[in-house]
Formats: C-alpha cells, structure tokens, sequence
C-alpha cells in the first residue's frame, strides 16, 4: 500500500480543527473519508459556544504543512456528541465532512490501547508557536484522571516538546502497534510536572460503537473503519452484519453492581469469574481493592474485546446461573450490552 493510501503511518489522518473564520483551535483525527474526530471542548471553542447541546454551526478543518489545500466545513454528526468528563463521558466530537486531505494524508488506522504499560507513544499537535505541527513524545503510565476512562500521558524527558494549547484532539501514535491508540483530551498547566490525558480509542468504540470493527480491526490489519453515525452522509459500512452495541460507562457500573449481587462474585471480588475468562481478557483487569471498582475493571476489560460479552457471559454461567441475582444479572446483559447478531463472536 502506498505511502498516501497507507493507513499505519504517523502522518495518516492528521488534521487540524479551526473555527469559521480559520483560527486554529486544535487537532483531529480523519478516520475516514468523510469523518473526524476530535474533542468536544475544541468544536465548542471554535464556536465560542458554552452549551452543552451538540452545535449545529460547523467549524472548519485543514491539514498543517499544507498551505495550498483549502480548508473545508466539518459538522457534529447526529449522536456524534459527548460533551465532556464532567457528565460521565469522554470530551468526543464526531464531525462529518465533504472535504477530502491531500493524498500524503488519507485517513488513521486505530487501534487498542489495551493496558497501559509504560510503552512510548507520540503525539502530534498544533500549538501556536507551531501551528503546522510539532511532536511531543510521552509514555503510557496509568488510566484515571478527570475522567475514569482517560489514560495519563508522562512526559519522556524534559528537554523535549510537551503537551499545550493546541494538542487537544489529536492522535497518540503507539509506534509499536503502528496504530493510533487514543485520542489526546487534557493536559496538566504545569510544565515541571508533565501530564496529560487521552481519550483510549476502546473507549472511543464504547461512546460511538460504530467505530468499533476499525478499532477491533485494527491490530489485524482489517482496512478501513466502518463509518460513525449520520444521516445519509456517506455510504453504508461493508460490515456483513452491524456492530454490536457496546455499554456505556454507565452501564458498565450496572452490571458491575449486578454481578456483586451474585454470591460466589460477591464474597471474592470477583477473583473466581476472573479466572474463568480467557487469558487475553483476564490479563488486562486492573486490580482494585474496592469491590465495586474491581468488578469494574473486570467488565470494562471484557466490553474491550469483541469476544468479552461472551467470555463473561460464559464465565457467570459456569460460576452460577441459577440463583435469582445471577439470573437478574443475565437479563440486564440482554437490556445494556445486547448480543450482536449472529452472536457474539467477531
């Protein structure tokens, strides 16, 4: 695949987000033709918006470096909002637009960022001293936050770029996977101490599940993400079947509380049903010493694989499914994190 068409190179879908009259606010993420990605707060300060409602003015992107490409309009698609931490969710803007990148561009492959591990990772941003790009190289070191599902970025070394005004929303590049793993959404305002925050792209998966298959996808070379939500503004994904519903963070809590219900969960935090997953899954539960935040991390580690419903599912049943809590918790599997069509496997 060539350099332009080629999706797992760290220039792929690199844009930036400006507001209408092409002040630059931030960075995105092109996943596919005719869709970003960015955070929330850099669409609502490109508008000069303080609403938390999903805007319907349209902010305008281009690509750094590119001075000949003329910017174009890039809308929040319907669904496409979750305005921030603040409410449970993950400061995601979905856009969609008519514009295309030049072909040295073309669009991100995703990936996982699974368990963060300490592993090296760069990001891309356009601050205002260089606004047509400058990387910031950083390391993997926890999840937490603002946010329950953010990954904290530290900064390799001193010496070099870090994380300002102008990062938000662009991609972290894990150059092991060659793969964008995250979505860059904070930083700390101290420089001595530098921390950031990104938006993990399974929690991407999680908000917008239509970009699930690109993110599952994207560790085995599967092309091409499906497209995000929107209303006749691009062609349909290829997907043989829809992907499937994946629970909010919400939700996630629910049938965490639902599984603590369940005896033989209850009284070892889960240690048993942990085991009885398969080892891909298993290995990547953090461990917690309150009850309900480990039974947490037990689900959320399984709603990150396409086969999780389905090992947990399994997992309870073979722990116990003929109490009435693990019956009930069953049954709210059904409502929140419904079985794909055709099952449960990828």
């Amino acid at each position: 695949m060539a350099e332009g068409d080629g999706q797992s190179t760290p220039a792929a879908g690199r844009v930036r987000v400006l507001t209408p009259a092409g002040d630059l606010r931030g960075a995105g993420i092109m996943v596919a033709p005719c869709y970003v990605l960015t955070c929330a707060h850099v669409v609502a300060g490109a508008l000069r918006r303080t609403s938390p409602d999903a805007p319907a003015e349209a902010v305008r992107v281009d690509v750094g470096g590119h001075p000949e490409v003329v910017s174009g309009e890039a809308t929040v698609v319907p669904g496409g909002w979750f305005p921030g931490p603040e409410d449970g969710v993950g400061d995601l803007a979905v856009l969609t637009t008519t514009w295309r990148p030049p072909p040295d561009v073309g669009f991100a492959r995703l990936g996982p960022c699974g368990e963060p591990d300490r592993r090296e990772v760069s990001v891309y941003g356009h601050p205002a001293r260089a606004p047509d790009g400058l990387w910031s190289r950083a390391s993997l070191a926890g999840r937490g936050g603002p946010h329950l599902g953010w990954v904290q970025l530290d900064g390799l070394d001193s010496a070099s770029a870090w994380i300002e005004p102008g990062f938000s929303g662009a991609g972290v590049w894990d150059p092991a996977t060659r793969r964008v793993v995250g979505m860059l959404t904070a930083a700390l305002g101290d420089r001595r101490t530098r921390a950031a925050w990104m938006l993990p792209m399974e929690a991407v998966a999680r908000l917008c599940p239509a970009l699930a298959p690109a993110v599952d996808g994207g560790g085995n070379g599967t092309a091409g993400p499906a497209e995000p939500p929107g209303h006749g503004t691009a062609t349909q994904p290829r997907a043989e079947r829809p992907p499937p519903r994946l629970p909010t963070d919400r939700d996630q809590f629910a049938l965490a509380d639902a599984l603590l219900r369940v005896p033989l969960v209850e009284e070892d935090r889960a240690a048993v049903l942990r085991r009885l997953l398969p080892a891909h899954i298993r290995h990547g539960v953090r461990d917690h010493s309150r009850p309900r935040l480990q039974v947490f991390h037990v689900v959320q580690a399984c709603v990150d694989h396409r086969d999780g419903r389905e090992a947990l599912v399994a997992a309870l049943r073979m722990l116990d499914e003929s109490s009435e809590p693990a019956r009930a918790a069953l049954a709210l599997f059904d409502e929140v994190w419904p079985q794909a069509p055709g099952g449960d496997a990828p």
